[in-house]
C-alpha cells in the first residue's frame, strides 16, 4: 500500500511540474522579457572600452550593448543606414561603424530594425565634423581667378570667406576640394570654411605677405646671379606678386645652371626670417609659388643660405629634388624649414641677414622652365 501511494504521490508531482513549466513561455525566461533593448553604447578601443558614450563622430566604431539583441536586421543613425555583420551582432551586442555619409535628416536618434519588423529607437548623436582644410594649391591667386582649396568635410552649402571680411563665390565642392573665385577686397590672412556643421580657420595665409626673403621686388644690383631672369611680366606665366624669377634654360647631362646667388649685403630680404624661426624651426616651413611649362623632375635644386656664401655654397645646401609639373598655374610648395636649416649646417641667427646660392645640379637633363615667387619662412599655425 506505501508503494503504491509513493506512486501516485510521484505522479501528481510530476503533473504538478508539467503544468508549472507549461504556463511559463520562452520570453517568460527571457531577459527583458525577450524584448530588445539597449543599455548603453560604448567605444571599441580596449584601452577605452569602459567609455559610455551618447555620441559619436562619423566613421567611429562603437559596440552597442543590450539584450535580445540577435535579429537585428537593419540600423540607421538619423537618416543613414549603418553596415551590420552578423557575425559581429550577438544576443547582448551589435559593434558596428557610424555611418561617414552626411544625414539629410538630423533625429539624434538610433534605430534599429529586427527580423519580425518590430523597431527600437535609442538616443544617440552623431557628432558631424566641421570642415577641415588642409591647403590651398596655391596661397596665391589673382581677383576673379578661381582658388581649390583641399581639407575634407566640406558639406554643402558651402561659404568661403577671406581675410577682409569678404566672401568668395563657390564655383564646385567635390571630392574634399573647394573652388571659389577670388573676391574683390581678399587681403593677406587665414580664410575661413564654413558648413551647416561648424566653421574653420586656416593655419595658413592666403597672399602671406609675412617674412618674404625673396619678393624679387627690389633692386637687384650686386647679384652674383639671377638679375637677368627677374621679370615684370612674362607672355606664358601671369604674375601674381609683382615681380618674379623667370628661369628657362634646357640643361643638358650632369647640368649645372645658377638661377639665384646674392651674397648677405645683397640679399637683403632674408634679414626677415625671425628670429623664432632660429629658436623653434620645427615649428616653421618654407614656402613659395611656383609655375611649370615644363615638367621640372630629374634635376637637383641645391638651396644654399648662410652667413658664408661663397665658400660653403658648394657643399652645403638643401637639396630638393622636385617633381613639379604645374602646366602655367602656379602651385605653392611647402618645405619643413627644420629640414632646410639643418642640411645648410644651422646658420645662426644674423640680423645683417644671410647669403643665398640657388643652383641646378645634375644627375639628369631636365628643361628648367619655370617661375618662382614669394619665397618666405612663416610659421606652420595662423596665430
Amino acid at each position: 500500500m506505501k508503494r503504491r501511494y509513493n506512486s501516485w504521490l510521484f505522479l501528481f508531482l510530476a503533473f504538478a511540474m508539467a503544468g508549472i513549466f507549461s504556463g511559463c513561455s520562452e520570453d517568460d525566461v527571457l531577459p527583458n522579457g525577450g524584448k530588445p533593448m539597449v543599455s548603453y553604447v560604448r567605444v571599441t578601443r580596449p584601452a577605452a572600452s569602459d567609455s559610455l558614450v551618447v555620441k559619436a563622430g562619423q566613421g567611429s566604431m562603437v559596440a552597442i550593448i543590450g539584450e535580445n539583441l540577435q535579429n537585428a536586421r537593419k540600423l540607421w543613425f538619423n537618416d543613414q543606414p549603418a553596415q551590420l555583420i552578423p557575425t559581429f551582432i550577438t544576443n547582448t551586442t551589435i559593434i558596428t561603424r557610424v555611418p561617414s555619409n552626411i544625414p539629410t535628416s538630423i533625429t539624434n536618434t538610433m534605430k534599429i530594425v529586427f527580423a519580425n519588423g518590430d523597431s527600437l529607437l535609442h538616443d544617440f548623436t552623431v557628432d558631424i565634423s566641421e570642415p577641415v582644410i588642409t591647403g590651398m594649391l596655391s596661397e596665391y591667386v589673382n581677383t576673379g581667378d578661381v582658388a581649390t582649396i583641399m581639407g575634407s568635410y566640406f558639406y554643402e552649402p558651402v561659404t568661403v570667406t577671406f581675410t577682409g571680411g569678404v566672401e568668395g563665390a563657390v564655383v564646385s565642392v567635390e571630392d574634399g576640394i573647394i573652388e571659389v573665385t577670388v573676391p574683390e577686397g581678399a587681403m593677406p590672412g587665414p580664410i575661413t570654411v564654413k558648413t551647416n556643421f561648424g566653421e574653420t580657420e586656416s593655419d595658413f595665409w592666403f597672399r602671406d605677405n609675412r617674412n618674404i626673403i625673396a619678393s624679387f621686388d627690389g633692386t637687384t644690383a650686386g647679384f652674383w646671379s639671377g638679375a637677368d631672369y627677374v621679370k615684370a611680366s612674362d607672355p606664358e606665366i601671369t604674375a601674381i606678386n609683382g615681380k618674379f624669377l623667370r628661369f628657362n634654360k634646357n640643361l643638358g647631362q650632369y647640368p649645372y645652371s645658377e638661377f639665384w646667388v646674392a651674397p648677405t649685403d645683397v640679399a637683403m630680404e632674408t634679414v626677415k626670417i625671425p628670429q623664432a624661426a632660429f629658436a623653434k624651426p620645427s615649428a616653421y616651413v618654407l614656402k613659395f609659388e611656383i609655375a611649370t611649362l615644363a615638367p621640372l623632375a630629374g634635376a637637383e635644386m641645391r638651396m644654399y643660405m648662410g652667413n658664408n656664401m661663397a665658400a660653403e655654397r658648394n657643399d652645403v645646401y638643401y637639396n630638393w629634388k622636385p617633381n613639379v609639373d604645374t602646366g602655367g598655374s602656379w602651385e605653392t610648395v611647402t618645405i619643413p624649414f627644420e629640414v632646410f636649416y639643418t642640411d645648410n649646417n644651422e646658420f645662426p641667427y644674423n640680423p645683417a641677414g644671410y647669403g643665398v646660392s640657388f643652383y641646378f645640379h645634375g644627375p639628369m637633363a631636365v628643361n628648367t622652365n619655370f617661375a618662382m615667387d614669394n619665397m618666405r619662412v612663416v610659421p606652420k599655425t595662423a596665430k
